[in-house]
């Protein structure tokens, strides 16, 4: 039997804002469920950036497609028999309030499993639930500062500015995945137990968590970088070395040498190329293409940490570079690819939406906005051969709230009451 997305039925509410707790909310929308956000009077703060018509941005419709929108002033003693049956409905509940806000409208989980003990409840905190930071608020930008991702990053401006990733909130986006696994995980624990629970993640652990390659260490062996930071970067302290100082010693103890000529991107005569040749046959054939010679790579006994070998790494970034500068994007494109080594040239988002690989499977699609807009957005992230939902925009403020509070069974007088 075809369902419309394998959660069809099951009931998750989400009272979130910004990034984090919305694209959990949509990653389960997308698998079946019916996602219910509850939403302020003057809507999820996000609703308010970048706008295009009251009550709508460009930032808010990516995050909160295909769910529904119900308004409720929960500081209005009218809303909470409204809240009870919601809770009391749902099989899930995301949540990214602080403890003390979400106490405070009765959405802590303390309260809101005395109502439904079967409710699997996910709390997304900035810095985790125990700890002296435990109800800090936070955002992605600032994580990424407090967790070295700005540092590893190393990108510093024309006038010597640390600057931070903005190609994605990815801290937020790493913590809505968790908050959507840790519904699906809870609703499989709650069929073998017939209990609810509590499920925390936090912007913190999902930081961490992105960094893995870089904080795992071995015991009694240290990683160039762990070297660096206990003995390089003291001695720079102490010496009064500016940040970029700091970042350019770091960078070379951070990023392997052979790295910064098989994994990278390079600029090209007209633009860039990123190369990806990670495995060792690959840069073996980068090497006859441009007949080179490359002893850590064609030598498995070379010792790449002599003297000679680093100047040998040194030299060879700079031909690399000069290489790759000499011909077109198009020119090394073919010629690369013509000997199955992996790269891609330096494209923008922009292009995207238009590319064909990317519509063949729907990782853009297009959707009717209640403004009249056409709008074009990313698609799923999962396809289920069992059937999908069907795909609609993120909701007006409020949109549901009648459709959603007359299904759990309140008249339209005690609708009317709420005024939201």
């Amino acid at each position: 039997m075809s369902m419309a997305g394998p959660l069809e039925g099951i009931r998750v509410l989400e009272f979130g804002s910004f990034v984090a707790g919305p694209w959990g909310g949509q990653l389960l929308s997308d698998m079946g469920a019916d996602v219910i956000k509850i939403e302020p009077p003057k809507g999820d703060p996000w609703r308010h950036a970048s706008s295009f018509a009251k009550n709508e941005s460009r930032v808010f419709v990516p995050l909160n497609r295909g769910v529904r929108s119900i308004c409720l002033d929960l500081k209005l003693e009218s809303a909470q028999a409204a809240l009870r049956k919601l809770i009391e409905s749902a099989d899930g509940m995301i949540s990214n309030n602080r403890l003390d806000t979400a106490v405070k409208l009765g959405i802590d989980y303390a309260s809101v499993s005395k109502i439904n003990p079967r409710l699997i409840y996910v709390d997304i905190t900035a810095y985790g639930s125990k700890g002296h930071m435990a109800d800090m608020p936070g955002f992605d930008l600032i994580v990424q500062g407090y967790t070295g991702a700005v540092a590893s990053e190393g990108k510093i401006t024309k006038n010597g500015q640390p600057e931070v990733v903005w190609s994605s909130s990815y801290i937020d986006f790493s913590t809505g995945y968790a908050a959507a696994n840790g519904i699906l995980a809870g609703i499989i624990g709650r069929g073998k137990t017939g209990k609810g629970q509590l499920v925390s993640t936090s912007l913190l652990a999902n930081a961490i968590a992105m960094q893995s390659l870089r904080i795992a260490d071995v015991e009694g062996l240290p990683a160039p970088a762990k070297n660096w930071f206990d003995q390089t970067r003291p001695r720079l302290i102490e010496q009064g070395a500016s940040y970029e100082e700091i970042q350019d010693s770091y960078q070379m103890a951070v990023r392997p040498l052979i790295y910064r000529c098989y994994y990278r991107a390079y600029k090209t005569l007209d633009g860039g190329l990123a190369l990806g040749t990670l495995a060792v046959h690959a840069r073996a054939r980068l090497l006859d293409v441009f007949g080179l010679k490359d002893p850590r790579v064609t030598d498995p006994n070379y010792d790449d940490t002599t003297p000679k070998a680093i100047r040998l790494g040194h030299d060879l970034v700079t031909k690399f570079e000069d290489i790759f500068a000499s011909e077109t994007t198009d020119h090394w494109f073919t010629e690369l690819r013509s000997h199955d080594i992996p790269c891609e040239p330096l494209r923008f988002i922009e292009e995207m939406a238009d590319d064909e690989q990317v519509l063949a499977n729907d990782y853009v699609i297009e959707v009717d906005h209640h403004t009249g807009h056409k709008i074009r957005t990313s698609g799923p992230i999962l396809t289920f051969a069992g059937g999908m939902p069907e795909l609609k925009s993120s909701p007006a403020l409020g949109e549901h709230t009648s459709e959603i509070l007359t299904g759990l069974g309140l008249s339209s007088d005690e609708i009317a009451e709420l005024d939201a």
